[in-house]
């Protein structure tokens, strides 16, 4: 028995032998019960997630989509709209010192001293550009406290202030006069402040020359410069801003054309928001896509919205920090914005409180609208209530918003976009 038992054994192991030589293939069946159509169904989850129909952005637009938000500047006559503003302008970041000289004239002699005269712009001025550009900007103005007498009368230099060439003559005047006392190596800028007892010149322009042209002193060519007027007395240290908004690239946002029998009609773009429209209006604080054009705003704090529904929270543009615009683009120079604005800061006198939704194009020159406040509404020429509260929405070119959220923080806003 136990020899053929073995025997059993080497046939066997012959066998497998020779199936493994022979390159044979032994089936392999596991002991796996398929699942049924409804245990499939009802057992196993899937792997992909079904993407909701609006997308909470809780980071920023990435780089490779912010740049289809910065439009170009189309509309550029030493101010406008538009991304990346140029350089020559006054710088915007950073330490920007501005050399203050004052000057009056024989038909119109100061009446007080330049101290005091200073004091109408200074500190409010400088504390202006630190609280709304988040810390970014340093504007330091150097006084020289001396009256340079001008050698022509007041009605001279005022007539001078509808030209190019009247306006450079003022600043160049008064920088010849001051220039073997004043360190001006190291400014970015010459404010002339004058008498605002002064009626004969009766405003403050800013001056942008072109690049490489403009007032001398000390070796140096400076593109940029402001003069003050009689306008000093009623718009106070916010005169300078908007002024030095200029000289920065910033357009003005009221209207040059309008009907002189109604005021309102000159501030039909903006209303009361914006310091580069209604000095005196009760939200003047710059808009997020000029802070965004003057640096104060990092690309990482914009959302370039191109497509679908987002929602997004938005704080106040007012404070430092968080996401602070959303930006839809319509065409090569058209962007709609939505930003949010609290009473806060110098927008203390905001009336409403919402979701701001304005248009943006870079193509239209100053004082013709570069920048559009919606909605318009009946017999609020101010746009005191444009600004979108909880559960208001608005549409533009085929652009919805709609606030979901307010808080005192900011508002959390859904943008839909059907064009």
């Amino acid at each position: 028995m136990k020899s053929k038992f073995s025997i059993f054994i080497l046939l066997c192991v012959l066998l497998i032998f020779l199936l493994v030589a022979c390159g044979g293939n032994i089936p392999v069946t596991t002991s796996v019960t398929e699942p049924t159509f409804t245990q499939l169904a009802e057992d196993i989850q899937p792997t992909a997630t079904i993407i909701p129909t609006t997308t909470v952005i809780a980071t920023s637009t990435p780089d490779s989509f912010i740049a289809a938000c910065k439009a170009e500047p189309a509309a550029f006559t030493n101010v406008g709209l538009g991304l990346p503003r140029p350089t020559y302008k006054l710088p915007s970041i950073g330490t920007v010192k501005t050399i203050v000289l004052f000057a009056d004239f024989e038909d119109a002699p100061a009446s007080q001293t330049p101290e005091e005269v200073f004091a109408l712009i200074s500190p409010d001025a400088e504390n202006f550009y630190s609280d709304i550009s988040y810390g970014n900007m340093a504007y330091i103005l150097e006084p020289h406290f001396v009256w340079l007498r001008l050698g022509q009368p007041s009605s001279h230099y005022g007539q001078g202030l509808r030209s190019y060439e009247g306006h450079l003559e003022f600043i160049q005047d008064a920088v010849n006069l001051a220039d073997a006392d004043v360190d001006f190596s190291t400014a970015a800028s010459v404010i002339v402040v004058v008498p605002p007892q002064a009626s004969e010149v009766p405003f403050g322009p800013a001056l942008g020359a072109n690049q490489g042209e403009g007032y001398t002193a000390d070796g140096r060519t400076f593109e940029n410069g402001v003069t003050s007027g009689a306008d000093l007395l009623g718009w106070g240290f916010l005169w300078l801003n908007h002024e030095t908004g200029h000289i920065m690239s910033l357009p003005d946002l009221y209207a040059y054309n309008y009907d002189p029998s109604n005021y309102e009609d000159q501030h039909r773009f903006v209303g009361g928001f914006g310091l580069m429209g209604f000095i005196s209006g009760n939200a003047p604080e710059y808009f997020a896509f000029e802070r965004w054009q003057l640096g104060w705003l990092k690309d990482s704090q914009i959302i370039c919205q191109q497509a679908a529904d987002q929602t997004t929270t938005l704080t106040a543009i007012e404070t430092d920090g968080g996401t602070k615009a959303i930006i839809v683009p319509l065409n090569g120079t058209k962007l709609l914005v939505v930003e949010s604005r609290r009473r806060i800061g110098y927008d203390q006198k905001l009336v409403k409180e919402g979701a701001l939704v304005y248009t943006v194009d870079t193509s239209i020159y100053s004082g013709e609208g570069p920048i559009v406040v919606y909605p318009i509404l009946e017999n609020d020429p101010y746009r005191d209530q444009s600004p979108l509260a909880a559960g208001e929405s608005f549409t533009v070119e085929g652009v919805t918003v709609t606030v979901i959220e307010s808080t005192d923080e900011g508002d959390t806003v859904q943008v839909a976009i059907t064009k």
